[in-house]
């Protein structure tokens, strides 16, 4: 029994000998492993690193426009509404009951019917003058043929002058009643014809005031009918301002971060009794404009004159004022501080170290530093330079208190 304990204890100890050589043995790989790849991960760090430095000094995309010097007017922005310029209530000609009406929002071009009355009475009494015109014809064309027999009678003295003269009373009163029947015809033909009652213009229905089934009396309004693709601005400005316009003078519309031309078509020169302005209309030719929409036009207050100016885009508002940066021959960024002055369109006025033909950063450099190597890349300045609503209002505001 003490032998096998003995021999127990002794497998025991070498069980444990065995595994500790196995731990210490692995242990030592691992480690080799790991010294073996330090070297490499440090290469791979100083890589990355300078990779990283590599980048920082790539020189930073830029798009510019050049400072020019052009004719600008001072402006404000005053509120006006998109409308159609083909609007019409279409009313009912005739009296009756209404059997259709085109629904809301259906599309339409000129001449097609919006709106059907019941004919059936009308159209009865014109089947009725079709008869009477056919009768009075018959009767004129048998008096004609008898006015003729009796001439050749009255030739051969079969006849009397008396007979032939009252047959030709009988065919002049018979040829009048043509004419009145006929007369009659044509009247039923357009009043049946104002039954159906047609668009003037292509657009939509906007507004429908009467149903199916109701009597409707002549000049009743059925329908509202727009063109969606015929607009214009209507606003109101004061006498200073309209002293500056003129037909066909060229005003930017604002509204939800875009803008688009507009040419003035008519100035009301009556002003409102009330609040002394005056109404102007705008053609809208392009632009993506909706009727109802609320917007902004830019006028003018004062005459143009000659000055240097940039895009608004280009400049960049700080706590310690306005500034731009221009790129110089060596393609590196100069931060400029200027002064602002007065607005036209997306142009603004700025007094400053600036010439004209210097080339202004108008996109990127609202992270951009004195000194810093630039790229110049094309890009789409006539969009960039459309400035958004909501960013304009607010630089707006602040140009003006700094200048």
């Amino acid at each position: 029994m003490f032998l096998l304990n003995t021999f127990t204890d002794k497998e025991f100890h070498m069980k444990i000998m065995l595994n500790r050589n196995a731990f210490l043995a692995v242990f030592a790989i691992l480690t080799g492993l790991l010294c073996c790849a330090q070297p490499a991960l440090a290469d791979k760090t100083e890589t990355g690193k300078a990779g990283k430095k590599k980048w920082g000094g790539r020189a930073t995309p830029v798009v510019v426009t050049q400072a020019v010097e052009q004719f600008l007017s001072p402006t404000i922005q005053v509120p006006g509404t998109v409308l159609s310029r083909q609007q019409s209530d279409l009313p009912s000609e005739v009296s009756g009951k209404l059997t259709w009406v085109a629904d809301v929002g259906t599309h339409l071009t000129w001449g097609e019917a919006v709106a059907t009355l019941d004919d059936t009475l009308p159209r009865l009494r014109a089947n009725e003058n079709k008869a009477t015109l056919s009768r009075e014809r018959a009767r004129l064309s048998y008096l004609n043929k008898e006015y003729k027999r009796l001439e050749e009678l009255i030739r051969g003295d079969f006849s009397s002058k008396n007979e032939l003269d009252k047959i030709a009373l009988d065919r002049a009163i018979a040829q009048a009643e043509v004419s009145v029947a006929e007369a009659r015809v044509k009247f039923d033909e357009e009043t049946l014809a104002r039954y159906i009652i047609r668009v003037p213009f292509d657009g939509i229905v906007v507004k429908r005031t009467k149903k199916p089934g109701e009597w409707v009396s002549e000049g009743a309004t059925l329908v509202t009918f727009s063109n969606p693709d015929k607009l214009e601005v209507q606003a109101r400005v004061s006498e200073k301002t309209i002293s500056h316009l003129k037909p066909g003078y060229r005003v930017r519309v604002l509204a939800d971060n875009r803008a688009s031309q507009g040419t003035v078509r008519a100035i009301v020169r009556i002003g409102d009794a009330q609040s002394h302005l005056f109404e102007i209309r705008i053609d809208l030719s392009v632009g993506n404009w909706v009727a109802g929409k609320t917007v902004r036009v830019d006028v003018p207050i004062g005459k143009p004159r000659k000055v240097l100016s940039v895009t608004r885009d280009a400049l960049v508002l700080r706590r310690d004022g306005v500034s731009l940066y221009r790129v110089n021959a060596e393609n590196k960024s100069e931060k400029i501080n200027v002064t602002t002055g007065i607005t036209g369109g997306d142009y603004i006025e700025i007094l400053g170290d600036i010439k004209p033909g210097d080339n202004i950063v108008v996109r990127g450099n609202e992270r951009l530093r004195a000194g810093q190597s630039v790229k110049v890349i094309p890009g789409n300045t006539a969009n960039h330079n459309a400035v958004k609503d909501a960013r304009h209002k607010g630089k707006t505001d602040t140009l003006e208190k700094s200048s």
